[in-house]
């Protein structure tokens, strides 16, 4: 495959790519706005609730680590609450709550 294939083959993949982000923002923009907020707000409470999940998994698994070993390392559960209470602060914007 030569050099100039190759580039035709790239310009027609973005050009692809291009067309098919168009049509899923056009598709997008169709559908009503309350609906697209409860999508929205539902993404945020599921990736909410998986990172909190997640921070108590990495939590024990951190204490587990420490009776077993002595040394703390917290920094994983401690960032993924971090993002917890990010996604919940993106949630209840979403929603329209300014706390």
């Amino acid at each position: 495959m030569s050099d100039e294939e190759r580039i035709a083959q790239r310009i027609k993949l973005l050009e692809a790519a291009i067309g098919l982000g168009l049509t899923l923002w056009c598709l997008w923009s169709m559908v009503p706005l309350h609906r697209r907020q409860l999508w929205r707000m539902g993404a945020l409470e599921m990736l909410r609730q998986l990172a909190g999940s997640a921070a108590r998994r990495a939590g024990a698994a951190s204490m587990g680590a420490e009776l077993a070993s002595g040394q703390q390392n917290y920094a994983l559960p401690y960032t993924l609450s971090l993002a917890r209470e990010q996604l919940g602060r993106a949630y209840d914007r979403a929603r329209g709550v300014t706390p």
